[in-house]
């Protein structure tokens, strides 16, 4: 028994236990302290897990919620972070509170995600069986400043597990070309439908080939720079899948039901998501489980009964105001926010737009410059604009064309409660990642969130 590492582990609850009495996540610290005193902390708990691993830029949460709730009803347990924490400090956490103080695992299997840059450090310790990788977008320039950036990290994390079996977007041209560059197995899942009803998707763009540069042909585009590919220059081109959904069917405010050919069969089952971007994270989810050796009825099943994690979808009831929390993070992830916005039955008439630059929101803002705003123009749509950065955000929406006789500003996260309390009607809230966890944290203060997907 390792002295170094039952200390590591009695700190990380300790601390864990008495953030959580002061109300924190109580994720990132704990498995922080338990590293600096014991640095291969990770490796010495993680090994011998069963353990599926998920990252990419959009969709990692959704789609690690989506697997640790299969796991769990099919085996009992896993070790997983509810709160999303993908950092190397979030993994130690996890794994320090999956196990006795010993160093004895309470759960064979473990459900991780991860940042894209904290797999060339994760992987080689964790050697998961499975790898699933959801897509790979421009996203936090500060870090990962071109597109390859991020797929270079997993690239450099892969060579060093071998056995790993990869599963990959076959839409995703940057995703895919991770394939030509190591020897692992790899199995493809994709779309080849289209996500809305109506032409609302965000690609007028051209897309380059990463390979040479040329134009990318598609005879089929989803959104964003994902669909059937092929680059006429150096004929880079796009996998079959070997787990697509082919058709979406039976749409509900609440869910929908997927056609799905997986592995050459067809089968339909209904989940309980209705944003387009999230039919790719069921596909994710479900080439992942499956190719863990999850049997198909219960990856089904897990699909069904899924439940979004905090910030996505979640609504409170704020004293009548029906207040709807939707998780921006980059250009392509809130371009598809808004073409879901669009695609129900009438557009919101008030909003809260809310803007940070910390570092887990990466700290370059610019990237809203991108996103389709003027989708949400209507007449009379009133607006609060919050968080550090409200002023960019601000002045974006004006430019977008909103009234700004009907916008005002209100950075302070309880003054924001009490204004959503006092519309007594239903507000959306789109916000990155810091400034919708702090309004979150000032919203449980008073209230519970609704369980949204329950019927």
């Amino acid at each position: 028994m390792s002295v170094k590492r039952t200390v590591a582990i009695a700190v990380c609850k300790a601390s864990y236990r008495a953030m959580r009495m002061l109300g924190r996540t109580a994720r990132a610290l704990p498995g922080k302290l338990a590293l600096k005193i014991d640095g291969n902390i990770i490796r010495e708990l993680g090994e011998g897990h069963k353990t599926i691993v998920i990252t990419g830029t959009n969709g990692k949460t959704t789609t690690t919620h989506m697997v640790q709730q299969a796991i769990i009803n099919t085996y009992g347990g896993a070790a997983y972070d509810p709160s999303s924490t993908n950092l190397e400090q979030g993994i130690a956490t996890t794994l320090c509170l999956d196990s006795t103080l010993g160093g004895k695992r309470k759960n064979e299997w473990a459900v991780i995600e991860s940042d894209e840059g904290a797999t060339k450090t994760f992987l080689p310790a964790m050697l998961p069986q499975v790898l699933v990788v959801t897509n790979l977008y421009r996203d936090q320039v500060d870090r990962y400043p071109t597109w390859t950036t991020a797929r270079d990290y997993i690239i450099e994390a892969i060579k060093k597990s071998p056995d790993t079996v990869l599963v990959l977007d076959a839409d995703c041209q940057v995703t895919a070309s991770i394939a030509d560059a190591v020897p692992n197995k790899v199995v493809w899942f994709g779309m080849e439908c289209a996500p809305y009803d109506e032409g609302v998707a965000d690609f007028d763009e051209e897309v380059a080939c990463i390979k040479c540069g040329a134009p990318l042909d598609f005879s089929r585009r989803s959104f964003a720079h994902l669909g059937d590919f092929t680059c006429p220059s150096c004929s880079y081109a796009h996998h079959e899948a070997d787990v697509a959904i082919t058709a979406i069917g039976a749409k509900r405010e609440k869910s929908c039901e997927l056609t799905l050919r997986a592995y050459g069969e067809e089968m339909t089952m209904p989940v309980n998501i209705r944003a387009g971007y999230d039919v790719y994270n069921a596909a994710a989810a479900f080439a992942g489980l499956t190719t863990l050796g999850v049997p198909v009825e219960q990856a089904k099943q897990a699909l069904g009964h899924f439940t979004h994690a905090a910030h996505r979808f979640e609504i409170f009831d704020v004293d009548g105001a029906q207040t709807r929390l939707l998780l921006m993070k980059n250009t392509a992830g809130c371009n598809q926010l808004i073409n879901m916005l669009v695609s129900e039955d009438s557009l919101p008439t008030n909003y809260v737009f809310m803007l940070g630059n910390e570092i887990m929101d990466g700290t370059t803002t610019e990237w809203i410059e991108g996103v389709r705003w003027e989708k949400l123009v209507t007449p009379g749509a009133k607006v609060v604009v919050g968080g550090p950065c409200h002023e960019h955000m601000r002045d974006r929406l004006l430019r977008a064309g909103f009234d700004e006789a009907s916008m005002r500003v209100q950075p302070d996260y309880a003054a924001l409660v009490r204004d959503i309390a006092a519309q007594g009607e239903p507000v959306t809230v789109i916000a990155n990642c810091s400034t919708i966890e702090a309004l979150r944290l000032e919203l449980v203060k008073g209230y519970e969130p609704i369980d949204y997907w329950a019927e």
